[in-house]
C-alpha cells in the first residue's frame, strides 16, 4: 500500500472552523479510545448526527486524504474510527482530534 503524504489543504482559518464544527459534536461523544492507526469514537444516537458526521467526513477526505474513516450506525449509537496507515498519520489524527476525544 502506497503512503499518502500527510498534507492538509485547509487554510488556518478553515482549519479553526473545521475544528469548531467537530467540537460541536463533543456533547454526543459517549466514549473515545486509541485505536490501531488513530482513534475510535462512540456517539449517542441523536437525530441528524449521522448526517453531520457524514458531511464532516466528506470534507475531511477532501483536505486530508491520508485519513481513513469508518462509520457504523446501530440501535445503540454511531461508531466512528479515524485511522491512518502510518505512524506519523496516527500521531496526526490523535493530535487533530484530541479535543474531541477528551469530551
Amino acid at each position: 500500500m502506497q503512503n499518502t503524504p500527510l498534507v492538509c489543504t485547509l487554510t488556518a482559518d478553515d482549519y479553526r472552523n473545521r475544528e469548531a464544527a467537530w467540537l460541536k459534536l463533543q456533547p454526543f461523544v459517549r466514549r473515545s479510545a486509541a485505536a490501531p492507526g488513530g482513534l475510535s469514537f462512540s456517539f449517542a444516537r441523536v437525530t441528524g448526527l449521522q448526517d453531520s458526521l457524514t458531511e464532516l467526513i466528506r470534507l475531511e477526505a477532501e483536505c486530508c486524504a491520508w485519513m481513513t474513516f469508518a462509520i457504523v450506525e446501530s440501535a445503540e449509537g454511531i461508531e466512528l474510527a479515524i485511522t491512518s496507515n502510518t505512524a506519523d498519520g496516527e500521531r496526526g489524527i490523535r493530535e487533530a482530534f484530541a479535543a474531541l476525544a477528551r469530551g
